[in-house]
């Protein structure tokens, strides 16, 4: 007689301009985690992939409670984020403390707490075309979400959204589960990540070297950071 396994859940959340389908699907974190025994469940962010892709930034008030929509209904879960996906779950666990047994963020450091500063200027590009003396980082930003297959118009408008989430060290106590903080050392966008990492109660660090925001996702030694800490979760 066969013997029934039971897979928890991994919730995945990219980040912004990406999709489940560009950030981990196509680096292959689907098939690792179903793999090592695990059940991916990957969530387009609002005005992102297959998500509903709205021109209006009113639609994007409340990322988190889009998500939460979409959970699955496991008493214990476990989560992967990616830079705003990582705020994403951070502000669910913060909500509704104890809704996942174990978080690994990528890509989310210092910035957890600082406005998104280059959010006009990128949403200028994707609205009105790249200007020639744009920043060097806002093009690379708009060409990447362009590169997902995303709508310029949708992922303008999430950038041009009120601030959310707003997350704060005090609103961060609330978070129970371990967390998992990894970042390259050549992101200049999350990295360090201490200040992240002390507001937490139960964090630890893993710091990749000679990699930048945009690469995190494809790199290897993220990924089995992430299973080693979810296996032992």
């Amino acid at each position: 007689m066969s013997q029934s396994i039971d897979r928890k859940s991994v919730v995945l959340i990219h980040g912004w301009g990406g999709s489940a389908q560009s950030v981990w699907n196509a680096n292959g974190w689907f098939d690792l985690l179903r793999n090592s025994g695990f059940d991916p469940v990957g969530i387009d962010l609002p005005g992102h992939g297959d998500a509903l892709r709205s021109h209006d930034p009113a639609q994007y008030a409340d990322l988190a409670s889009e998500v939460m929509a979409q959970l699955p209904n496991d008493q214990a879960l476990l989560g992967i984020g990616y830079s705003l996906g990582c705020k994403i779950l951070l502000e669910i666990e913060a909500r509704q403390p104890g809704r996942f047994t174990a978080l690994v963020l990528g890509g989310l450091g210092g910035n957890v707490f600082a406005p998104e500063a280059l959010g006009t200027v990128v949403a200028q590009c994707l609205e009105e075309g790249i200007p020639e003396d744009s920043p060097p980082v806002a093009k690379m930003l708009a060409r990447y979400g362009v590169s997902a297959g995303n709508d310029p118009l949708a992922i303008a408008a999430c950038l041009r959204r009120e601030p959310n989430p707003v997350l704060t060290p005090e609103r961060l106590q609330a978070v129970e589960c371990p967390v998992l903080l990894v970042s390259g050392d050549a992101d200049t966008v999350a990295y360090p990540v201490d200040l992240l990492a002390d507001s937490i109660t139960h964090s630890s660090v893993e710091i990749l070297t000679g990699i930048d925001h945009l690469h995190l996702p494809e790199n290897k030694d993220f990924m089995a950071a992430a299973l080693r800490f979810l296996a032992a979760s």
